[in-house]
């Protein structure tokens, strides 16, 4: 394959660039007001950039995904954007990046408590910022000095002039955000000097003006300071600021920087009533926590795959190297070739005998040079291939990981609340009673891993046995018993307990115990499960139909091909890829169909060995 170089190395055109600057703008404007929507931007422009080569809009993309991932509750997301930005921004020799990127290292820095690390930074900022002369980029690094520094007794002056400087600033160049943020900390220093109702009253205005302007953040942020001042002031009413920051977030897309809020309310709600409305933040908490592992997990394998993205990108700029070096050879080559001949039929004639020799040895010459392309040709094939199992072990890797981490983690919640005392008797079993049947469906699915690894190695023998599907699936239904109860689910089963199918039995029941999963998962609550077989032509297929919101069609065209399906369904679409390979072994199938009306059909062919009718 010939590549041609334009493809590869190339500089954007205006348009482009344009586009790409808009794209990372609407990010940022959407970062204080609505987290997902933000994403969907960032997403767009980085991936636009890097393939127009664009590396100044990819930077910005880079250093608002650091700020998304920090609102994420994700810090080392969050730092290695930050680092990729600073990269980028270094060898663009854009200062303005470059001064904004080390006010956000020494950020991170500084809150993680390395302060000696933290400083370099935040002094190079500050000093890249004095010499600049843009006091539009300079007031964002000013108002960040403050938020460091404003405690620091040594370094109480420096900030508070910082702070001041900035509202001048942004309300010189109209930046509502920064006019927003330096009003709720000047908002501080009137609390910390006593004045606490002209503190309350600014306080009050900018929330007001947070609301009015649409920037949720800053509103959640202004309502945690008041609730903090509520709470210095002995006032019952904090609650209820506590109670908005929660809404807001939920409703925004910041729902991991709430989560102590949830905690607060459910532990006070819990403690005082009413029940119901305990209930709800139990309920808020649960989503929280399930929503942040799903963001770190899927922003993790994001990071990962856009990497090695760029790696590929590489790797095809070497071999259109290495095919532009073996064209030159050859032109070259050829180029001699016929001086020599002209010169030596303007000098002689030669014998027939040696024009036998030159034609003999320009036909081998042919045969070698399509040899070679040959080889080459499948020297590509094969590097596309192990570049393929290469990625496929990766993402294994990291699912697995992910899949053992849930339990961990959940321990870990678990026990931090009962060292808080914010679960009852009650509810403390309930959970463990859960995490038992997770942490055991866990169990299963990496034994069954381990079975479908060992069944890729070369040395692995299909045994078949007689199996009784009733009977498995009843045993399959026992594990999720739990899900069935908590979603009030019906189990319709209409299959003979007479059937026998020829198959592996560990590998049909992990088939069984990933259909019934993801039947119970999809299920709306008091949703039916219906799970029935036919019969043709001497084989049996069992279906597992549910009622819940049934697969896009673009995910169902490709369930079962792992380059699109983990990207869409992480550790599920892992199992699916797993089942498909048992099917194949077991020489049977497995296919999925949405139904008419909601929900879709998962359902496997086996061949049968016996059936007796009634």
């Amino acid at each position: 394959m010939i590549v041609c170089s334009g493809c590869l190395a190339r500089s954007p055109d205006l348009y482009a660039q344009q586009k790409i600057d808009s794209l990372n703008k609407l990010a940022s404007q959407y970062l204080h007001r609505q987290l997902d929507t933000c994403f969907s931007y960032l997403s767009a422009a980085r991936n636009a950039a890097r393939q127009c080569g664009y590396k100044k809009g990819e930077a910005q993309a880079f250093r608002t995904l650091g700020s998304y991932y920090a609102y994420r509750d994700d810090r080392y997301l969050s730092f290695r954007f930050y680092q990729d930005a600073l990269k980028t921004y270094e060898a663009l020799g854009d200062s303005a990046g470059i001064c904004l990127l080390n006010m956000d290292i020494g950020t991170y820095y500084q809150f993680e408590g390395k302060h000696n690390e933290a400083l370099p930074y935040i002094k190079k900022a500050m000093d890249i910022g004095r010499r600049m002369h843009q006091d539009s980029l300079y007031l964002s690094v000013l108002a960040r000095y403050y938020f460091i520094y404003r405690s620091d007794s040594i370094h109480a002056n420096d900030a508070i002039n910082a702070l001041f400087t900035a509202g001048r600033l942004a309300h010189k160049y109209g930046d509502i955000s920064m006019i927003l943020y330096t009003g709720m900390l000047e908002a501080d220093e009137l609390m910390d000097k006593g004045d606490t109702t002209k503190a309350i009253d600014q306080l009050s205005a900018m929330i007001t003006a947070s609301f009015l302007r649409g920037y949720a953040y800053h509103a959640i942020y202004g309502l945690s300071q008041m609730a903090e001042y509520k709470s210095l002031q002995h006032q019952a009413d904090s609650l209820y600021y506590r109670r908005d920051m929660v809404n807001i977030a939920m409703t925004a897309g910041y729902r991991e920087l709430v989560l102590p809020e949830a905690l607060e309310l459910y532990a006070y709600y819990a403690k005082y009533g009413p029940a119901d409305s305990a209930t709800h933040y139990s309920s808020v908490i649960a989503e929280i926590m399930e929503k942040q592992e799903k963001s770190k997990t899927q922003g993790e394998l994001d990071y990962v795959d856009y990497y090695m993205q760029e790696k590929q990108l590489r790797e095809l700029q070497l071999q259109h190297d290495y095919q532009q070096q073996l064209l030159d050879k050859k032109t070259t080559g050829d180029r001699d070739r016929y001086i020599i001949i002209i010169t030596l039929i303007l000098l002689l004639l030669l014998t027939v005998l040696l024009l036998a020799d030159i034609n003999r040895s320009y036909r081998r010459s042919g045969k070698n040079a399509k040899d070679l392309g040959e080889k080459n040709r499948e020297i590509s094939e094969k590097n596309v291939l192990l570049r393929t199992h290469d990625d496929f072990k990766n993402k294994l890797i990291t699912l697995i990981a992910h899949d053992f981490r849930a339990p961990l983690i959940h321990i870990t919640d678990i026990t931090s609340l009962l060292k808080d005392e914010l679960l009852t008797f009650d509810e403390a079993a309930k959970l463990f009673k859960r995490l038992e049947g997770n942490s055991q469906h866990t169990l299963h699915v990496f034994d069954n891993i381990l079975r479908w690894i060992s069944s890729q190695l070369s040395g692995f023998v299909y045994t078949p046995v007689p199996c009784r599907p009733a009977t498995m699936i009843r045993e399959a239904l026992q594990a999720l018993k739990e899900g069935c109860e908590e979603k009030s689910l019906q189990i319709n089963m209409q299959l003979p307990e007479e059937i026998l199918l020829l198959a592996d039995r560990e590998m049909l029941q992990f088939v069984h115990r990933n259909l019934l999963h993801n039947a119970v998962k999809f299920s709306p609550a008091s949703g039916t499960i219906y799970i029935y077989a036919t019969m043709q032509n001497g084989t049996l297929t069992v279906s597992f139909k549910d009622e819940g919101k049934g697969i896009r069609p673009e995910v169902l065209s490709h369930l079962f091909e792992y380059q699109d399906t983990l990207k869409n369904n992480g550790g599920a679409g892992l199992a699916l890829i797993i089942c498909k390979d048992f099917m194949d072994k077991m020489n049977g199938t497995i296919q999925a169909v949405n139904n008419p009306d909601k929900g879709c059909t998962f359902s496997y062919t086996l061949p049968v060995i016996k059936h007796k009718k009634r």
